[in-house]
């Protein structure tokens, strides 16, 4: 297998030209949006605007920004909450606007390949799949490409992007570029398991088609020949990776594909213009439902023995979870508290008096029968930990999946107002929600190192999240400068912990320009600068998003 990969010419597809804007004060009165994400992280500022409309608008501003040595902020969708989108001068490069479908394809295996561009949002993505509606423009398919997706469409199977990040209007390269992941990562995999392709722009000028399988390391070495016939030596950096859900630095192992150093590398080494996906036959049915147990401890066991863990108490053979979701009882009075603070506007659900915590748990089946099996499996694991389906919210009806949908949804809304109003008296504050995932099993240990932590310090917090990857989010909510202090040294505490244990800093959200620390404590200068080595390399004028996963002194 190849080591090395050269790069072609950037396509141009759009049939308008770009807009750009070159006034910071326009774009801050007219263009405020695409200066944000979900960090709230800033200022933010930019004294020029591009809205992509293709690969070749893409390269240019890339090859324009190196030549002039301005900085290059890549935005999408703006829903990340590491602050990488946000731009702190410079040029900001949207590829928003790039939201075609190209192409489709069938594998050997008899899956399909769909090649899009990277500004589709994922929700958007997956109706187009569902509804076989891919608006294809046919005059660019060659046969092969036309009789495709002619199959394509009178295909009976069902199929589906298995990627689930938590926020759907997330655009698919800032996915890519982040390796996300969601509640169903617990079965199907981050991102980069769904990855077949992508095309790459650099700021060298040029592209990378990356296709995986088809150019690997050469122990821990690769060569990009770029466009005017100069070569590029990218070595992998030497640390070793967490073995668990992992979104924290620049992939790495010996004899790596090379398209695995690019997916979740953050925008840093190059901007994503085209993915290849492979779709997954969708699962004929999906029970849903948010469990109620009587204490945090009953929860946790539950979790375990539905993951299959015991050795001792085998779960029942129908049992066998797409995702496990945790909200522990912190979550449940924090929201019970916001209720009666807000009544009906809160839109809050009336949660049972007696439940101490939940478990949200989804499980596929083929048939009725099948579901009937499933439904008396988890009658059965819930009995063992003090709960039924009688206990729970859900079902597959959507009128079933309401509560549950708008408690999943409520808990984030009401933690981020929360914060909001803090703001208005202390402007500085901000959540700080940590991202850590440990290996199975410590996940008792890292909620007892939670709780030991906060005992006594009379800091707001709650504890929720991807529990069936033992990936909590703890977010704790300071009042005051002082919590805001206090929290971020605990949060550090809680990252080094973890890493001790076999863990990472971030299971899903990435580094961004808010968590050089942890990303420091998971691999340490060494590694930080490796990772820095990687993108002198590819990017030597190291324009592109600086600041993101490493300190920018590092280039």
């Amino acid at each position: 297998m190849p080591n090395d990969i050269t790069a072609v010419e950037p396509v141009r597809g759009a049939t308008v030209p770009a807009t750009i804007i070159d006034s910071a004060e326009r774009i801050a009165e007219s263009y405020a949006d695409y200066l944000t994400d979900e960090s709230g992280y800033g200022p933010p500022s930019a004294d020029r605007l591009v809205l992509a409309g293709d690969e070749a608008e893409v390269s240019h501003v890339l090859v324009d920004a190196a030549s002039r040595g301005d900085p290059v902020t890549v935005s999408a969708g703006r829903t990340g909450i590491a602050g990488g989108a946000v731009p702190l001068g410079g040029t900001l490069l949207s590829v928003s606007m790039m939201q075609r479908i190209l192409g489709v394809r069938r594998l050997p295996d008899g899956r399909w390949a769909l090649r899009a561009e990277p500004g589709i949002s994922i929700a958007d993505l997956g109706e187009r799949i569902r509804t076989r509606d891919l608006s294809i423009d046919a005059s660019t398919l060659l046969d092969d490409g036309t009789r495709d997706l002619e199959a394509f469409g009178a295909d009976q199977t069902s199929w589906f992007y298995p990627p689930d990040p938590t926020e759907d209007a997330a655009h698919l390269g800032a996915t890519v570029a982040t390796n996300a992941s969601g509640a169903r990562t617990f079965r199907y995999g981050a991102t980069r398991a769904h990855v077949n392709g992508i095309r790459v722009a650099l700021t060298t000028g040029g592209v990378l088609a990356v296709e995986r399988g088809a150019v690997t390391a050469d122990g821990r070495a690769f060569t990009v020949r770029r466009l005017d016939g100069s070569a590029a030596e990218v070595v992998v950096p030497s640390y070793e990776m967490p073995a668990t859900k992992n979104a924290a630095g620049l992939f790495a192992a010996r004899g790596m594909d090379l398209i695995d150093l690019f997916i979740g590398s953050e925008g840093t080494l190059g901007v994503v213009t085209e993915i290849e996906i492979v779709l997954s036959p969708r699962p004929a049915g999906i029970l849903s439902a948010l469990a109620f147990l009587p204490t945090d401890a009953d929860a946790i066991a539950l979790v375990r023995h539905a993951r299959g863990d015991l050795a001792d108490a085998p779960r029942p053979g129908a049992v066998d979870p797409i995702a496990l979701e945790l909200f522990d009882s912190r979550s449940l009075d924090f929201l019970r508290t916001r209720k009666n603070d807000e009544g009906a506007a809160s839109q809050i659900p009336e949660l049972p008096g007696d439940a101490g915590a939940g478990v949200l748990f989804e499980q596929d089946f083929a048939d009725e029968d099948a579901l009937m099996e499933v439904y008396e499996g988890w009658e059965e694991l819930l009995a063992a930990h003090g709960s039924s389906m009688e206990q729970t919210w859900g079902g597959m009806e959507e009128a079933d999946l309401e509560p549950l949908r708008a408690l999943r949804h409520s808990l984030p809304e009401q933690v981020n107002g929360t914060i909001a109003r803090t703001k208005a008296a202390h402007p500085e504050i901000h959540k700080i929600g940590t991202d850590i995932a440990v290996p199975a099993e410590s996940l008792e240990e890292m909620l007892g190192v939670y709780r030991e932590g906060f005992d006594g310090t009379g800091l707001e917090y709650v504890v929720f999240g991807h529990v069936g990857d033992s990936h909590l989010h703890v977010n704790i909510l300071p009042r005051s400068p002082d919590e805001l202090r206090r929290g971020k040294e605990l949060a550090l505490r809680f990252a080094e912990h973890a890493v001790g244990l076999g863990g990472t800093v971030s299971g899903e959200h990435g580094i961004g320009k808010l968590k050089h620390d942890f990303l420091r404590i998971l691999y340490g200068d060494s590694g930080l600068a490796e990772m820095a080595a990687v993108k002198k390399a590819l990017d030597p004028a190291c324009v592109l998003n600086r600041g993101v996963m490493f300190p920018e002194e590092l280039l």
